[in-house]
């Protein structure tokens, strides 16, 4: 079934808003830029890019662009922003389709596993990784990026999306104990 225009942007903006929070809150719990200025260790809004791929698919861009262009800094002009907001929000769906593509993830999500989420959300980090370096280069920032900063902002986005789905889970898990007991 296809979602309608209205139905994606609402998701989308809902999605930019769940990137900002999520970027604000790793920014209070360890800093989103507290490795070499460039990287978090615990990325939360990887997050958002795995959700919004998987409900929203590739039109999950524009509003990762856009959250993109509200959280990134490192002290760039507009235009390096925009450069660095435009790689990241290619990457991480990028990623994903290739792991989606590679798995016979079908649109359903009907056989979503949690090894086939395992390799998505890798392929998803592994994917913006490489597109922030590449964001980076092309702005201008480099001598920031090389392959063991790859390597950190690699594995921030994969403990973020897995703090994330794990808390998603414990607070199901909770909420149904709850609903038990009543």
């Amino acid at each position: 079934m296809e979602k309608s225009l209205p139905h994606t942007a609402l998701t989308g903006a809902a999605l930019v808003f769940l990137y900002v929070a999520l970027y604000d809150l790793s920014d209070w719990i360890v800093g989103t830029e507290a490795f070499r200025d460039t990287a978090g260790i615990i990325f939360l809004p990887a997050f958002i890019r795995l959700l919004g791929f998987l409900l929203l698919g590739y039109w999950v861009i524009p509003a990762l662009f856009v959250a993109g262009l509200f959280c990134v800094d490192l002290g760039l002009g507009l235009g390096g922003k925009v450069v660095v907001s435009a790689f990241i929000a290619v990457g991480g769906p990028l990623g994903a389709f290739i792991a989606a593509k590679l798995s016979g993830l079908q649109p359903s999500l009907s056989n979503l596993t949690p090894m086939r989420l395992l390799v998505l959300s890798a392929f998803c980090s592994a994917g913006n990784a490489v597109f922030y370096h590449l964001g980076l280069h092309y702005a201008g920032v480099g001598g920031h990026s090389d392959i063991f900063m790859d390597l950190v902002v690699f594995a921030g986005d994969m403990v973020g999306t897995w703090a994330a789905i794990y808390f998603i889970k414990l607070s199901l898990e909770m909420l149904l104990k709850w609903r038990s007991n009543y």
